[in-house]
């Protein structure tokens, strides 16, 4: 009987150790878990950060893409203006029949060859699309007006292009017959009051005003830019 008692003893021991080396297994293995769950936190937060300065010094990148492009427009726009104030002039002088200004009207005519080219500092939606950094700018805001502007400078190439057709394919053929490139004189001054040339200063009045809107208008979109970008550094 004693010998049943001592048995049942060990059995006892031997359970009760087996259960604190359980116990003690289950509580490594939730250290572990939980230093896993902190390293991974402590790293996404690393990321997190990372990003963020990735981030800003995109922001900072973009702004100084967005200043460069916003004085080339004004500088474009300003030149735009001048010439198109030009193209009306010499339209007046066309309409009046003003034969006293056919000398002024040679030049405005010559005139007509030079015209608002803007050039973008750069395509910064496609390239930050090309290059995966899009993904790093979380205000959908600022990138969807970032591929707004990118549209509005796109409809600003078309029209430099337009301009650039209208002179060689236009402006050319009929200008090199009538006006002495050498001397700026009218050689065949009727036709400088002719329907042709009036035509093709109507044309360029008409390309001037709609560059203009689109040149206002991207420079009311880069302001914008510039206000949420600037809301964003300041918010980290």
């Amino acid at each position: 009987m004693s010998g049943m008692f001592k048995k049942l003893g060990h059995s006892l021991l031997e359970n009760r150790r087996f259960s604190s080396y359980l116990l003690y297994a289950l509580g490594e293995i939730v250290l572990i878990v939980i230093g896993i769950l902190f390293a991974l936190q402590l790293d996404a937060l690393s990321n997190r950060r990372s990003e963020r300065r990735q981030a800003a010094r995109l922001y900072a990148t973009i702004q100084r893409q967005l200043q460069e492009d916003r004085k080339e427009l004004e500088n474009v726009r300003a030149y735009n203006l001048y010439f198109s104030a030009a193209y009306e002039r010499a339209n007046e002088i066309i309409a009046l029949r003003d034969y006293q200004q056919t000398d002024s009207l040679a030049i405005l005519a010559m005139m007509l060859s030079q015209y608002s080219d803007f050039h973008r500092s750069a395509r910064i939606y496609e390239n930050l699309a090309a290059s995966g950094q899009l993904g790093l700018l979380d205000n959908a805001e600022i990138t969807g007006s970032l591929q707004k502007l990118e549209m509005t400078f796109s409809i600003a190439d078309n029209l430099e292009s337009l301009h650039w057709d209208l002179i060689i394919n236009e402006l050319s053929p009929e200008l090199r017959t009538v006006v002495n490139y050498n001397t700026l004189k009218a050689e065949q001054p009727e036709r400088l009051y002719g329907l042709a040339l009036q035509n093709i200063f109507v044309e360029s009045i008409y390309l001037t005003k709609i560059k203009d809107s689109i040149y206002n208008r991207a420079l009311h979109e880069i302001d914008g830019l510039n206000g949420m970008i600037a809301s964003e550094i300041e918010s980290d």
